[in-house]
């Protein structure tokens, strides 16, 4: 409970500060302006990465416990913090940034005793100091270049590391290591809260202050919870989990040495920009990007204790399996989406007039199927869940008559609308508890398991027919969807129960059905809210 208290800290203090230091970053010459290597096509402050640092400051002096390693830890960072912010007012040249990085690593290395001791081949060998140091030193500054670099898309760099800090915090929960378990779920509630505003089309970067900072920790905490001796993890499994960035860092600088250029120039090469070359637009780039991140993470789950060696040749079988397609596909001209100049036959101007129609006609056919879904699955689970919790049967009694007196006064006046959307969460909440915790007959799971279903897809159409904008599933939402689904769902994980996997799944599917049905027109509002009366009533009548 303390560590989710220290996660709801951290993201609650980042959200607090960005807009508070956006207002603020033209004063400071924090702006990222414009030009033909980068997307973006305004100016927009990169001053996130500040905010990042102080949600995450705080939390971790008040839980972790004093010593070498944390105070090592804050001073190396706050210096890598220091350079990547000067770099952003002043655009410094990457020797003064290298040696900032090889400052704060050393400071961890010979302070804090963060240090790759050990190798496991076919058994754990331990390595001398002199070779040691070096190779952790050498780790540390690539790591934290490759998230810098990997900084190209809005939510991009954020996310990839999210999900490598949520699977080292798993493995830090596994291994009973305190500093790699708090570092690595204050670090995500910092990004979950950064990346609120950071998701496309961003309104802040976390600038290089905030890259350095990620790659920096995310580097630190990796090899501490490889090196634990209570669980000898395979000393390779940050080439997993640091995956994408460790392959788009390896291939640029594989690429501007092969051309005669410096390895540190800028260019248009990394995944994301050939992503986007393949007609791929902003968000989906940056969902496969996830995709990927996200295999490469249950791999790492998978293989922990394997050897080194193996870990290696797998993670150079990705890397050839994805780089050889995103080269097959730029030789062989395939595209996700052509370019709207591209020019037709007329076969295929009626082919793209029909699918256009289609696509007009299906947000309408699936919001019909949504509210059928919803109501199946409301009405199940209230007629056939047993036994009912007394008190669940109060809560609902209390809602069933918020719900009818709001009706009521509606009809004068329009329903408040804090009120509404607070009651139905609350009634998706109970009948998502209630499915999760009660039993039902086979023919009524079967039934439910159909609904579930159906209500699934067709949220899963309508967000990605629909135009208005609201609706649409931004990689942020998938992020989180990715998380709740993977993590208490790995064999062996201590993280959550598999259920709570399948209820968070659920959970969000009710939210997302219930949030279209109240936007889409006013009779579906008042339908979802007559719908969820009666539910709260059936339960209530049931349990009291």
């Amino acid at each position: 409970m303390d560590l989710l208290l220290a996660f709801v800290i951290a993201m609650s203090v980042t959200m607090a500060l960005i807009p508070m230091l956006m207002r603020l970053a033209d004063r400071f010459q924090v702006i990222d302006v414009p030009e033909p290597r980068k997307v973006h096509v305004r100016p927009i402050p990169r001053i996130g990465g500040v905010a990042m640092v102080a949600g995450a400051v705080a939390p971790l002096l008040y839980w972790l416990q004093s010593g070498p390693t944390l105070y090592a830890y804050l001073l190396a960072a706050l210096l890598v913090v220091g350079f990547g912010v000067w770099d952003d007012r002043a655009t410094l040249g990457y020797v003064p940034k290298f040696f900032g990085q090889l400052v704060a690593a050393m400071i961890v290395v010979t302070w804090g005793g963060v240090t790759i001791h050990s190798l496991t081949l076919t058994e754990r060998m331990e390595l001398p100091a002199a070779m040691a140091v070096p190779l952790t030193v050498l780790f540390i500054v690539g790591i934290t270049n490759a998230i810098n670099l990997a900084d190209g898309l809005d939510g991009l760099a954020g996310g990839t590391t999210l999900l490598s800090c949520c699977a080292i915090a798993l493995l830090g929960l596994g291994t009973g290591d305190r500093f790699v378990t708090t570092v690595a779920i204050i670090l995500s509630g910092s990004l979950l809260g950064f990346l609120r505003y950071n998701t496309y089309p961003a309104r802040v970067f976390m600038g290089d202050g905030g890259s350095q900072f990620l790659g920096f920790t995310v580097a630190v905490i990796a090899v501490l919870v490889t090196q634990v001796e209570t669980a000898p993890f395979s000393t390779a499994l940050p080439l997993l989990l640091l995956g994408v960035p460790i392959i788009d860092t390896l291939m640029v600088m594989a690429q501007r040495i092969r051309e005669g250029r410096s390895p540190f120039s800028a260019d248009k090469n990394h995944i994301h920009h050939r992503l986007l070359s393949l007609g791929f637009d902003h968000h989906e780039a940056v969902i496969v990007i996830y995709l990927l991140q996200g295999a490469l993470l249950v791999t790492a789950w998978l293989m922990r204790y394997e050897s080194d060696l193996s870990i290696g040749l797998v993670f150079a079988a990705y890397s050839l399996l994805f780089l050889g397609s995103l080269t097959g596909a730029s030789h062989t001209g395939w595209r996700w989406r052509e370019p709207d100049s591209v020019r037709s036959d007329g076969f295929e101007d009626t082919r793209r007039r029909s699918l256009r129609a289609l696509r007009e006609r299906l947000p309408r056919w699936s919001i019909w199927t949504i509210g059928v879904g919803t109501a199946l699955y409301a009405l199940c689970i209230a007629f056939t869940a047993q036994p009912i919790p007394v008190d669940v049967g109060w809560l609902c009694f209390a809602l069933s008559a918020l719900l009818i007196a709001t009706s009521l006064l509606g009809a004068a006046r329009s329903m408040p609308e804090w009120i509404l959307h607070g009651s139905l969460y609350v009634c998706a909440v109970v009948l998502v508890y209630l499915d999760l915790t009660t039993g039902v007959g086979q023919r009524s799971l079967a039934f439910e398991v159909a609904a579930t279903c159906a209500l699934a897809a067709s949220v899963m159409l309508y967000v990605r027919m629909t135009t208005v904008r609201r609706f649409r599933l931004t990689p942020l939402d998938f992020l989180v969807i990715l998380v709740a689904v993977t993590l208490p769902n790995l064999p062996g994980s201590v993280a959550a129960p598999r259920e709570l996997g399948l209820a968070a799944v659920k959970l969000l599917v009710v939210f997302y059905a219930v949030e279209m049905l109240l936007g889409h027109s006013r009779p579906s509002r008042v339908a979802c809210h007559s719908l969820a009366a009666l539910t709260v009533s059936v339960i209530a009548w049931r349990a009291l």
